[in-house]
């Protein structure tokens, strides 16, 4: 049971991590959706929701002013 969970939490992140780069390398609203589902379906709303929330606030913090 614990193999399987750990084959689909890998397949999950190797998942987001495709869908990131594609993003990256072209950004576009079809990408930017498919990157957002890629992160629910692994890791839910909630804890996609907080994770958007904390790269807004790392990015507007961190911006030169």
């Amino acid at each position: 049971m614990d193999a399987a969970r750990s084959e689909l939490l890998a397949e999950a992140m190797e998942e987001i991590h495709t869908r990131a780069l594609r993003y990256v390398q072209e950004p576009a609203d079809d990408g930017w959706h498919d990157l957002i589902r890629a992160l629910t379906r692994a890791h839910g709303d909630s804890a996609t929701y907080d994770l958007l929330h904390a790269i807004e606030i790392h990015v507007l913090t961190s911006r030169p002013r």
